[in-house]
């Protein structure tokens, strides 16, 4: 009398977001029936809150079961076929590898014709299943979004889902507005933003550390519009189109660079980001680093070569002597590039800056630059920018009707976009600079604080003042410095270095005012 060994049993348990029937009670019924049969569980698999459609490749328990099979156990056990696979894509696999499925509901065995064909036809069934509760799903969000009413998901920065709908979230709200405010009235560079809200430890929705990206993307949502998919308001908006419009050109500007050439730290220094430029090519000077002796490194800003590349025209190269390991060398290097201590040009600006603004004629002549009439002007602008997607909306619903061919709507669609476009241009010209008191505040506020404003804000009051400001070499036969005199304290003689620096500044600095 012989004995067979029994077969090796796995459970495969899987639990969907619909959590139609849970892992537990999965075990239970699929552990009774092994019981039943006699056979050992070796092994079990589950995947918990796991879409059936959705992929199964490395990191799930499915993958890591595929790769069992047949080593460690011969049947799979499953509460049915559905849970185990809805794809034939997934069936495939598990042919392949010649495995035994018992479901609770009947035996199926893949390595027979009439097992494989039974179960390509439940898998092929379960398939069609999914991808029409999908394109269900995905008709009903597009209904939803046509009426104006939020489509369900996560909901976009700056709101939160009541009740079906989007309400303003205050501090995402307030999150927003400043960003706006930093990027154009403080010109700050998105870098900045995120590296100033990581240092103070201000999180993401999720928890995590801001990047550029993360943001770039809230700020770019038109949802902040109370806009849906489709373009219908269907929310309160938390910023005006104008904010948006003025965001969205600065943030989609082809002429932004996402990696900066080496040394450009413009928006780390308060007169750098092309504010200041040399005078003998006109480039923008580059923010960088220099030794500054005992004091440590100090930030200097610079016409630099290996940023903007060679100019025999403007910075010709001559030969020069100069001595390197104690041995006197010839090399090549290029003429006229400036280079000047940062916070001494910043310091000398701000002071010739606030000297204009106590001149309370000058105050109120910038005060008064705004179009009176910008207001009205940009709401007319913002009422035909509405018609238009209107006309849009019209378009499209001649298409579904068949009523204009796809070309033509295609045409429509470009004249639109191209209508809008110019509309965004009328409309930032419109806004211009910010009002220089609106922005800083009172002059007695400005003139009292703006040592404490961020490098972006203290570059965009210059810029509401200033054209550019255009450094010049050394001034020939001027001394850079002089040796300390005997019994000259250490504070005169630093005095007296100062004023010499002062004096070549003085000299070497011009300022465009706008």
């Amino acid at each position: 009398m012989s004995t067979s060994t029994p077969r090796r049993a796995a459970l495969y348990l899987r639990q969907s977001l619909d959590r139609a029937e849970g892992i537990d009670a999965q075990r239970k019924r699929c552990t009774d029936l092994a019981s039943a049969r006699g056979w050992p569980i070796v092994a079990v698999f589950d995947d918990n809150e796991v879409r059936a459609s959705s992929a199964r490749g490395e990191g799930t328990r499915w993958h890591e079961m595929l790769g069992r099979v047949g080593r460690e156990f011969e049947v799979i056990i499953a509460v049915d076929l559905d849970r185990l696979v809805r794809s034939t894509s997934d069936l495939n696999k598990l042919i392949e590898r010649g495995a035994q499925v018992v479901t609770v509901d009947g035996e199926i065995d893949l390595t027979s014709a009439d097992g494989e064909f039974r179960a390509t036809m439940i898998a092929g069934i379960a398939r069609f299943e999914t991808r029409r509760a999908s394109e269900r799903q995905r008709r009903h969000k597009a209904a939803k979004a046509e009426r104006g009413e939020w489509h369900g998901g996560i909901p976009p920065y700056g709101y939160r889902a009541e009740a079906g709908r989007l309400v303003p979230e205050p501090v995402e709200v307030k999150r927003i507005h400043e960003v706006a405010q930093r990027l154009l009235d403080f010109r700050e560079p998105m870098h900045a933003i995120v590296t100033d809200w990581n240092n103070q430890g201000v999180k993401t929705r999720g928890g995590n550390h801001w990047r550029q990206a993360n943001l770039r993307s809230i700020m770019l949502n038109r949802s902040m519009l109370g806009e849906t998919k489709a373009g219908k308001v269907g929310w309160e908006p938390i910023i005006d189109p104008e904010t948006f419009d003025r965001v969205t050109r600065l943030l989609t500007d082809p002429s932004r660079k996402v990696v900066h050439s080496p040394g450009v730290k413009g928006g780390k220094y308060s007169m750098g980001g092309g504010l200041t430029v040399c005078a003998k090519c006109g480039k923008p000077l580059i923010t960088a680093t220099k030794s500054g002796g005992g004091s440590g490194k100090r930030p200097a800003i610079g016409c630099l070569a290996r940023v903007h590349g060679p100019d025999p025209k403007n910075h010709p190269r001559v030969e020069r002597v100069t001595t390197r390991n104690g041995e006197k060398i010839t090399v090549m290097q290029d003429t006229g590039r400036v280079n000047i201590d940062h916070d001494l040009l910043e310091g000398y600006v701000f002071e010739q800056a606030i000297a204009r603004l106590n001149d309370s004629e000058y105050w109120q002549k910038r005060k008064a630059e705004r179009d009176p009439d910008a207001q009205s002007k940009i709401a007319a602008l913002n009422a035909k920018r509405e018609a238009l997607f209107e006309k849009r909306a019209r378009a499209e619903d001649l298409a579904l009707d068949g009523l204009i061919t796809k070309e033509r709507l295609r045409s429509e669609i470009q004249s639109v976009e191209a209508e809008v476009e110019q509309i965004g241009k009328d409309i930032q010209a419109l806004v211009g600079a910010p009002d220089i008191e609106q922005a800083f505040g009172p002059r007695d506020a400005i003139l009292a604080r703006w040592t404490e404003w961020t490098p972006g804000q203290r570059r965009e009051f210059l810029r509401l003042l200033i054209a550019r400001v255009v450094v010049d070499e050394w001034p020939e036969g001027m001394p850079r410095t002089r040796p300390q005199l005997r019994n000259e304290s250490d504070e005169d003689y630093s005095n007296a270095r100062a004023a010499i620096l002062r004096q070549a500044v003085e000299a070497r600095v011009t300022i465009d005012w706008a």
